[in-house]
């Protein structure tokens, strides 16, 4: 690494502003110059043979501090998939060897322990996301991490295959759960969908209706379910699609519940009873006019 004119050395970029001493060495920062790095503050002394520089993440901060990476739901959320509500800050805790020097584990974050051999690996600051979702494997309910499974299908860049790879090593009832994923446009609908099949009501999701398009879920013939996130149903404009929406389903002989993301998450119990009700009746087994 070379100084400028001034003499002040420039601070190479690193991932998440965070790296190991042999990092800057690849970059070509001598033990010499990462000494004065420090010493001129444009470099702070992490832990052992950890540094960060001023645009560091201060969530891989944290983490390493601690002896740990930044693992599990904490990954997942920032490659884009779904989170459950509770996520809070994960991390992976990589050498057993190393466990007695480990920091006392604040509140609201979360140790975590993927499965398989690369479990004790160390793969940098940040787990990469194959790991992650091993992790979240155990550190989730079912229903929660199916909805996970379907946001990474979601995403294009998972398949079936890869995620069965990903989980080869997961107990065969985590394993199973790739059976329960399908196509959902939001977590909250894959809780659903999940919810109900759980019951043994037969739901199909993403069915396309003439003259209306595709709802989220389609239980028997006639009771669609729409299930509204908050990132896809606020402002006045899909306000207003949503009703256009709900009066043509009316027109051809649908019944119609519409939930939101509190009601999914938050007040289940309530929103199910009002569900179970309308089956015995039958009412949504009756044929739609133009079905």
């Amino acid at each position: 690494m070379r100084g400028n004119p001034a003499g002040v050395m420039t601070v190479p970029r690193v991932p998440y502003g965070v790296a190991r001493a042999r990092t800057f060495h690849t970059h070509g920062v001598t033990r010499g110059q990462l000494r004065r790095l420090v010493e001129q503050g444009a470099v702070r002394h992490l832990r052992h043979g950890w540094y960060q520089t001023d645009d560091a993440d201060p969530d891989v901060v944290r983490a390493i501090r601690l002896g740990a990476r930044l693992s599990c739901l904490t990954v997942l959320g920032r490659s884009g998939l779904w989170l459950p509500p509770w996520a809070g800050l994960h991390i992976r805790f990589p050498e057993r060897s190393r466990r007695g020097n480990r920091r006392p584990v604040p509140a609201g974050m979360h140790t975590c322990t993927p499965y398989g051999p690369q479990s004790l690996k160390d793969f940098g600051a940040v787990d990469p996301i194959s790991l992650a979702l091993s992790a979240a494997a155990r550190c989730t309910t079912a229903e929660y991490f199916v909805a996970i499974l379907d946001s990474a299908l979601r995403s294009g860049q998972w398949s079936l295959d890869d995620l069965t790879h990903v989980l080869q090593h997961c107990p065969g009832h985590l394993r199973q759960l790739l059976t329960r994923t399908g196509r959902a446009d939001s977590g909250t609908e894959s809780l659903v969908r999940f919810r109900l099949e759980s019951c043994n009501i037969a739901v199909t999701p993403q069915v396309e209706i003439p003259s209306v398009g595709r709802v989220d879920l389609l239980v028997g013939r006639r009771l669609v379910i729409e299930v509204d996130s908050v990132a896809h149903h606020t402002g006045l404009e899909a306000y207003t699609r949503d009703r256009e929406r709900d009066r043509t389903l009316a027109a051809l002989g649908y019944e119609r519940i519409r939930l939101t993301w509190q009601q999914v998450i938050h007040d289940w119990d309530r929103v199910f009873a009002d569900i179970v009700a309308i089956i015995p009746r039958g009412d949504h087994l009756r044929t739609p006019r133009l079905h």
